[in-house]
């Protein structure tokens, strides 16, 4: 798991093409004017969503983890909480779905963050994270997540 800024993308150069050209773009773009939706960087290789939720309990979500992807969201507006746990503290609720690249899990500790406006989290394959969460209530979130195919 990484908390980076995306002001400065080319120090994340070193994770590999796709998370560069993904930072790039989003350093390059005025963020806010995207309207919800998929859009595509490079195909499948590079994609992301730009999307409206509502947040929720902690215990509404379930943490998940990616085998295909590497994921960096984004929060644009409104308070959205992360949380963070090594994929070895966690144990399966279902098994892996390769349609959505998903397995998500029960239970499990976790740690608590936010990426403020102009940063990201980046949460590679062995990091088992929760997205939209709320401790102060439900909460309206404009939000983008790239995807970038390993």
């Amino acid at each position: 798991m990484i908390l980076g800024t995306i002001q400065y993308h080319s120090r994340y150069a070193g994770l590999g093409a796709g998370v560069s050209l993904g930072l790039r773009y989003m350093a390059e773009h005025d963020l806010a004017s995207l309207p919800v939706g998929k859009y595509q960087i490079d195909g499948d290789n590079v994609c992301f969503e730009v999307s409206e939720i509502q947040t929720v309990a902690t215990n509404e979500r379930h943490f998940e983890t990616h085998k295909e992807h590497i994921d960096i969201h984004i929060t644009l507006e409104g308070e959205e909480w992360f949380g963070y746990a090594p994929v070895n503290n966690m144990k399966g609720k279902q098994t892996y779905n390769a349609e959505k690249d998903s397995t998500y899990y029960e239970g499990g500790e976790g740690v608590y963050l936010q990426a403020p406006k102009g940063q990201f989290i980046l949460f590679m394959p062995e990091d088992a994270h929760k997205a939209g969460v709320s401790f102060n209530g439900q909460g309206r979130v404009k939000k983008i997540v790239i995807k970038v195919k390993i």
